[in-house]
């Protein structure tokens, strides 16, 4: 019986019996059907090995070239340059970059027109890969933030170097509306989540420390600035030391009440963020998470069935210590 072998082998499983093959024609005494029969060819490979190995002198592997690419390296950063500028700046009515647009894009400074699933290849090759945008308000000033960023956030870093307890502060509601996540099922057959019609809401206000903290009230209806005092207080009470306490824009975080508490707290500052820029906040990923892994697919009935699966999520993320799980990945 013949001995097994592979019905195709690799690039380099070729080479490597090619190389096997070598020492063995070399060394000699053997005669062509014998080292065919070893290694499993018939004699005319044996053949073609020897007339290589005497054109060449090897048997190594050579280079497959292939065709040569119409994008030279220089012309490839060209393109990346121009794509890191932004859709926008080339023209396009949004921000998103297709592969049509990534087409005309190359067509039109550099001359070479490629078909638009090769413009895939292509993207490939220069780092780029297909992804779903975030959400950004129009409203966000970027100069504001860069410079909040460049200036604020320093002086913030330098005051918790100095024993300070840093402290983001946000709002968010939560509805018996639900909120829907992905779920497995069968194909064709898609799932329903039977939700309420009715759209009551509970409204936190919650705060995360750099000490990883996690204080929160939550309560009917919207949080109004009497609401804001009240979870100050709140939180003087449970940090101990000096307090910088970071948040947004709020009309509730800019009256004049709030203004007038933190003047009778001398241990208490406030920084504002640059208006409309909650990606500055992380407790904004507290929030997140909450929503998506104890809220996503889960139907509450009523507002009292909410707020006891709310109180579930805040020990989870009291026991999993996300608050500095997600400070750790935001430079304070």
């Amino acid at each position: 019986m013949a001995p097994w072998h592979p019905s195709k082998y690799t690039r380099a499983q070729l080479e490597e019996r090619r190389l096997a093959a070598l020492d063995m024609i070399q060394v000699g005494g053997h005669t062509n059907q014998q080292i065919a029969d070893h290694f499993g060819v018939s004699i005319h490979t044996v053949y073609t090995w020897k007339e290589r190995l005497k054109r060449q002198g090897g048997l190594e592997a050579t280079p497959a070239t292939g065709r040569p690419a119409r994008l030279t390296l220089e012309g490839q950063q060209t393109i990346s340059t121009l794509l890191e500028e932004g859709a926008l700046a080339h023209g396009f009515p949004d921000a998103t970059w297709t592969t049509p647009r990534v087409r005309e894009l190359i067509g039109q400074h550099l001359g070479v027109w490629y078909h638009v699933d090769h413009v895939r290849k292509v993207l490939h090759r220069l780092g780029f890969s297909p992804q779903k945008p975030g959400k950004g308000p129009t409203e966000q000033n970027e100069q504001a933030v860069r410079t909040w960023v460049q200036t604020t956030r320093p002086e913030v870093e330098k005051k918790v170097e100095q024993g300070a307890t840093l402290v983001y502060l946000d709002e968010v509601g939560f509805s018996l509306n639900g909120v829907l996540r992905r779920t497995w099922a069968k194909r064709g057959k898609t799932p329903v989540v039977r939700l309420p019609a009715s759209w009551q809401k509970l409204s936190t206000i919650g705060a995360i420390t750099s000490r990883g903290q996690v204080l929160q009230q939550t309560q009917a209806g919207a949080v109004k600035t009497s609401d804001v005092l009240a979870f100050l207080d709140h939180l003087s009470k449970h940090v101990a030391g000096e307090i910088v306490l970071v948040l947004d824009n709020a009309a509730i975080h800019r009256a004049k009440a709030v203004s007038a508490f933190v003047g009778t707290q001398d241990r208490l500052s406030l920084v504002y963020l640059p208006p409309y820029s909650p990606e500055l906040n992380p407790i904004e990923k507290v929030w997140a998470y909450v929503k998506r892994n104890v809220l996503g697919n889960f139907c509450a009935r009523t507002t009292n069935e909410l707020r006891a699966r709310l109180r579930t999520g805040w020990q989870r993320i009291r026991y999993i210590n996300l608050p500095q799980r997600v400070m750790s990945v935001t430079s304070i």
